[in-house]
């Protein structure tokens, strides 16, 4: 398993609004971006739409993404989220590693042999979650991008991208 490309860190909450003030005030972590998403979530029971708010912010080369399921299929997002509603504490969720091909992203992906959650697509960007709970204790999401979609998930221009060729269930 390759977290080579690794950008991101996720966490769930249950009140986006809160917890970005949280990281802000507690961590120094500003400059969050929040953003309203309706997705289509491919699952291996069909497609399932999903309605998340997400806010994400970067600290360096690290990309914080804070997560509020907020209705359709939200079960992917709910593991490890507090039975109190009221308990807006992010929580981790995922990490995220980049991709520059999406056909070496399927074949690592397959590669692997870990449950596949759910992939998406749109404005630019696609997206698998898999379970990788049993090799690391939470899952992994493999991230592929034009550029176009990079610049809407606010890389930074001055973070330089290896690149890597997939083959043979290995990296070049």
């Amino acid at each position: 398993m390759a977290l080579r490309g690794f950008f991101q860190n996720a966490y769930v909450t249950r009140n986006l609004d809160r917890a970005v003030a949280l990281w802000s005030s507690t961590l120094g972590c500003g400059g969050f971006a929040a953003m309203d998403f309706e997705l289509c979530l491919r699952t291996a029971q069909g497609d399932r739409p999903v309605q998340l708010r997400v806010a994400t912010a970067w600290i360096g080369a690290l990309q914080v993404e804070l997560i509020e399921p907020v209705s359709g299929h939200v079960a992917p997002y709910l593991q490890g989220l507090p039975a109190d509603r009221t308990d807006f504490v992010p929580r981790f969720h995922h990490v995220a590693v980049r991709r520059e091909d999406a056909g070496a992203l399927r074949r690592e992906v397959a590669a692997l042999g870990l449950p596949i959650v759910f992939e998406t697509s749109g404005n630019g960007i696609a997206s698998t979650l898999v379970d990788a709970s049993a090799r690391l204790g939470h899952p992994i999401e493999f991230v592929c991008a034009d550029a176009a979609g990079w610049e809407l998930l606010g890389w930074p221009t001055s973070r330089k991208i290896a690149k890597e060729r997939f083959h043979d269930g290995h990296f070049d």
